[in-house]
């Protein structure tokens, strides 16, 4: 009996290396860190400027990876090992048919510093484009964490008088990359979109009238709610204050008489003292010359926690005067409706 129970348990060891084996052949091993392929991908889904705008700027980067050092839990980017060529198209324009009639001139470069890119130094990214394909490339180099591709563009080609309903810009594609040894990859389903905002309808900006005193009061008590230097400002504090409804972004700007010394890139000059608080639109009806508005901002604490403010409300446009009325929000507080009539 011992013989038999031996010879089974043989019988099934070998049965179960047998299928181990067979298994083992269909297992794909995973990759290591180091063979993930590096991925080239625009930084933004989208930009957008008013009729007149003039150029425009597309950021091409690199995928966080995984620190091989660990020290950076949240992931970096690890450039390149050598350099290769990015091809992209741009496609869908609409509002227009002819590229070459919207696309005057193109640049690529990167920064090095905040006061020199790779155009300072005379490197050529080797860029291209074809307007009647819409097709081109770029070199993405080595070393380097992103670059940006600037078209010029006709800036009186959608500048109207006519409040436009129709939606007008062009797509950005990467298509394909090419000439590494390492794994390299585009995302090709990640598209950069251009949009055209009609500044006959709420986009540009809009100035406020200080010498107002009410329109400068319901101002103060508006934005006072979220930022004490805008509560305490008096109008001769005040050069100018401007409202400006941008891409995906508001921002208020009150600009100061009193001046500071500014230094940058090795240049000093007088400028003006600024306060601005910057909101997204968490709804804008931006298709309409009325409708409703909802802003969301954001301030850091001086314990780097971040608290949420809000503003929501209505708003008319009539030739080049908005009426906006709003409340807020912040912090167990808010404000009544404030009323605020604002000229292009």
């Amino acid at each position: 009996m011992k013989i038999l129970k031996h010879s089974l348990l043989l019988s099934l060891c070998i049965a179960m290396l047998a299928t181990c084996s067979k298994r083992d052949e269909d297992l794909v091993e995973p990759l290591s860190i180091e063979e993930y392929p590096q991925v080239i991908f625009p930084d933004d889904e989208g930009d957008g400027d008013v009729e007149d705008g003039d150029k425009v700027g597309i950021v091409l980067t690199l995928l966080d990876r995984v620190d091989p050092t660990g020290e950076e839990l949240g992931g970096l980017i690890i450039p390149l090992e050598s350099d290769v060529t990015v091809n992209f198209i741009i496609k869908d324009p609409a509002g227009f048919s002819d590229l070459s009639e919207y696309f005057l001139d193109w640049v690529a470069f990167y920064e090095i510093d905040d006061c020199t890119t790779s155009e300072d130094l005379d490197e050529d990214l080797d860029l291209t484009f074809n307007p009647n394909t819409g097709e081109g490339s770029v070199t993405f180099p080595s070393d380097v964490e992103e670059i940006e591709i600037e078209f010029e563009l006709t800036e009186d080609l959608f500048d109207d008088d006519v409040f436009n309903e129709d939606g007008r810009g062009f797509v950005f594609q990467l298509t394909s990359v090419e000439g590494s040894g390492e794994a390299v990859k585009v995302n090709t389903d990640l598209e950069f979109e251009y949009e055209v905002l009609d500044d006959e309808g709420i986009y540009g900006e809009w100035t406020l009238d200080i010498e107002d005193a009410e329109q400068f009061e319901n101002f103060k008590n508006l934005f006072g709610l979220v930022d004490g230097d805008i509560a305490e400002l008096e109008a001769a504090d005040v050069d100018e204050i401007v409202i400006e409804f941008k891409y995906e972004e508001l921002s208020v700007l009150v600009v100061l008489v009193e001046e500071e010394l500014v230094e940058e890139c090795d240049e000093s000059e007088m400028e003006n003292i600024e306060i601005e608080l910057e909101m997204e639109y968490d709804e804008l009806e931006d298709d309409v010359l009325a409708g409703e508005a909802v802003f969301v901002g954001e301030i850091e604490m001086d314990d780097e926690s971040v608290e949420e403010y809000e503003y929501a409300g209505e708003f008319t446009i009539d030739g080049d005067q908005l009426t906006i009325t709003l409340e807020g929000e912040y912090d167990d507080d808010s404000t009544d409706e404030i009323t605020l009539v604002l000229s292009k």
